[in-house]
């Protein structure tokens, strides 16, 4: 299994989970270079709606591990508030890697209340 339940577990932690709204995003490999897996979290507040994305994919090519965030405030048109990138070689992936990249990768606090982290410990 390409992504274990130990990165699964890592993500649930931080509020992301794979619902079936996820499976557009999704592709698993079978006429790809990529294949990916996608988790989603939602903030919501007043009349606004802001969803995160973390992409897991293994570029096969270049062995490595590739985690892409993205967060977009679908409220408003055009209304991407993010968009970045990380990998780590397959041959130094460990599990402390790829939370260090999270951490590195998803800003902290909800991004509906500015200036406050609203004591969300991601």
């Amino acid at each position: 299994m390409l992504f274990q339940k130990n990165m699964k577990k890592i993500l649930a932690a931080r509020g992301y989970r794979h619902c079936e709204s996820d499976e557009e995003f999704t592709r698993h490999g079978d006429y790809v270079r990529n294949i990916q897996y996608v988790f989603s979290k939602e903030f919501k507040g007043g009349r606004e709606k802001v969803v995160d994305l973390v992409f897991l994919g293994a570029d096969v090519l270049s062995e490595k591990l590739v985690i892409g965030f993205y967060r977009e405030n679908v409220s408003i048109e055009n209304g991407v508030l993010e968009n970045s990138d990380t990998s780590i070689p397959l041959e130094r992936f460990t599990y402390e890697e790829f939370e260090k990249q999270l951490n590195r990768l998803i800003p902290r606090g909800n991004p509906l209340r500015k200036g406050a982290d609203s004591g969300e410990p991601f």
